[in-house]
């Protein structure tokens, strides 16, 4: 009887195990599906109050707003900026905004009020410089050179890739000394880290986004799409399809699907090739 207690505990690890792959894909499915559905929301209390108070001051700048001055990025005097809540983002956010985008329509200043130490925005012309770090950052923004967010990984360690081969052509050096730089930038390039730690939005309608898309500024970010989502924005844009996304839900349902994607396990988060 001894003798076959290991292989029966053995069989019940096994059986475990699968029993807990199968509970993470359907709460991985189900998450995918219903983004919605587990949210923890905190109380509406003190946005009721306000409500009915009235507009109120800025305490920055003294413009009348309801709720949050759109100016500032910073709730208004009657909404004590201790009763909302904070919350902390996995990877930081710049949000690039059109200049003629409606500072009081834009859904990027959420994002700000509820992460303003993971969130930056700018209004173009001004886009930060990305060039010595793309390889840890994303352009959310459809496309027919866009990819799945499942292979954001893939693409930014193929990117580091390509730049490492792109700094060795100078053909001057002795071949021997050539190829010694190419072998330690590749061994150098396989401790860099590759993990995506910055995502950039386009914050304007779909008409204004072309000319800010088609800077050479992000002209070199690897670009992702989110193609199965569909917007609840009560403000939809007439004559678009309803998967063009207000800011706020790219930003949304681009963080819930990557959770979901570190769900899952390894080998099905893999990228076939």
């Amino acid at each position: 009887m001894s003798l076959n207690t290991p292989i029966f505990l053995k069989e019940r690890e096994e059986d475990n195990s699968k029993f807990v792959e199968i509970q993470q894909s359907q709460t991985t499915s189900i998450a995918a599906e219903y983004p919605l559905q587990n949210l923890c929301l905190a109380s509406q209390e003190v946005l009721q109050k306000a409500q009915q108070n009235g507009r109120s001051k800025c305490l920055k700048c003294g413009g009348s707003r309801m709720f949050y001055c759109y100016t500032c990025y910073v709730p208004v005097e009657n909404v004590p900026i201790e009763q909302i809540p904070r919350v902390k983002l996995p990877l930081k956010i710049d949000i690039i905004k059109h200049p003629n985008e409606t500072d009081g329509k834009s859904t990027a200043i959420h994002a700000k009020l509820l992460a303003p130490e993971f969130v930056n925005i700018y209004t173009y012309p001004c886009i930060p410089e990305y060039e010595e770090k793309d390889h840890e950052v994303a352009l959310v923004f459809p496309g027919p050179n866009s990819v799945s967010i499942k292979e954001i990984s893939f693409h930014l360690q193929e990117k580091i890739q390509n730049n490492v081969g792109g700094k060795n052509d100078d053909l001057d050096k002795p071949f021997i000394k050539r190829k010694k730089t190419e072998e330690q930038d590749l061994n150098d390039s396989k401790c860099k880290d590759t993990t995506l730690k910055k995502i950039v939005f386009i914050d304007s309608t779909w008409n204004q986004t072309n000319k800010i898309f088609t800077d050479e500024r992000l002209q070199g970010l690897l670009q992702v799409e989110l193609k199965t989502r569909k917007t609840c924005f009560w403000r939809h844009q007439k004559g678009k399809p309803d998967t063009f996304l207000s800011t706020i839900e790219a930003i949304y349902y681009f963080l819930v699907a990557r959770a979901c994607l570190r769900m899952k396990p390894a080998k099905e988060s893999r990228v076939e090739r």
